[in-house]
């Protein structure tokens, strides 16, 4: 979270995804953006100035093209004239400073960002109002159902989720019943952390965010498919289907309905397949046929 720094009237708001840079909200016709950082801004930073603050305000220089130089936490006559051809850009006076308020500092960008409620168009701030919310890490992830949905949902199930336009898988990693009787199962990514991993970032900062999530019992399964009596077995247990070649060994990838889904060497669609009699007799025009699943 990032305070306002500033005094005036807000005249516009841009919550929502934002890069370094980007511009959140802006009173009178200061613009306050942005920018990539663990600390937060403090003071003015001009001439003069040292600190890891200003290699905040370098790197933001560097990145849009203004300033051709390392970001070495020092402000110099380089980083001055930097910061003048900035504001310059943007329409403001090119003044080579930079005041407190103008920049806000998130943890990890781009990121989605909120803003405070007293953060509203027509509103007037003082200074010291919550101005910019964002995550600051890994995100839990929680799905809770009532207890009837939870007896239908096995422990090895996997939950699809979706924000926007980024999709996301989670696996159950324990479960928890809290004072309402609902079900509380934590999830987490296949291999462990956040569900969300390194694009945690691109949540809203609000403290609880709700994502589009559909639990995943059976995984989908595709592939050539065979009448399941077609599937036979070997005395180790492997499996087979008799086709108008003779057998092929498979691997049924998934099966219901009375229809297995398999996989092997030399399968394709349309080939014929034995499904009831002698496997040494080769199916002839009264075979099945394999077909797409």
């Amino acid at each position: 979270m990032a305070v306002n720094g500033l005094s005036g009237v807000v005249t516009s708001t841009s919550p929502g995804r934002v890069e370094t840079g980007g511009v959140v909200y802006v009173v009178g016709r200061t613009p306050v953006r942005v920018v990539q950082a663990e600390e937060p801004f403090w003071r003015e930073l001009s001439r003069g100035a040292r600190g890891e603050d200003v290699v905040a305000l370098q790197e933001l220089l560097v990145a849009g093209g203004y300033l051709d130089a390392e970001a070495d936490g020092d402000f110099g006559q380089v980083t001055e004239d930097a910061v003048e051809a900035w504001q310059e850009e943007q329409g403001l006076p090119g003044s080579g400073s930079v005041s407190l308020g103008e920049l806000v500092a998130v943890p990890q960008l781009p990121a989605t960002v909120t803003v405070g409620e007293a953060i509203r168009v027509g509103g007037q701030v003082s200074g010291g109002e919550d101005a910019v919310l964002a995550p600051t890490g890994e995100r839990d992830f929680v799905l809770v159902v009532t207890a009837e949905q939870a007896r239908l949902i096995p422990a090895e199930a996997t939950v699809e989720m979706s924000f926007e336009d980024q999709e996301w898988t989670g696996v159950i990693a324990g479960s928890s019943v809290d004072e309402s009787g609902s079900t509380v199962f934590e999830l987490t990514a296949p291999g462990g952390g956040s569900v969300c991993g390194e694009e945690c970032g691109l949540l809203p900062g609000d403290e609880q965010v709700t994502v589009r999530s559909e639990v995943v019992v059976v995984p989908r399964v595709e592939g050539l498919s065979v009448p399941a009596a077609a599937v036979r077995t070997h005395a180790d247990g492997s499996a087979f289907v008799v086709t108008e070649d003779g057998q092929v060994d498979v691997v049924v990838a998934g099966s219901g309905q009375g229809i297995a889904v398999v996989e092997g060497e030399g399968l394709v669609e349309g080939l014929r397949v034995l499904v009831a009699g002698d496997p040494a007799q080769v199916p002839g025009d009264g075979g099945d046929e394999t077909g797409g699943g």
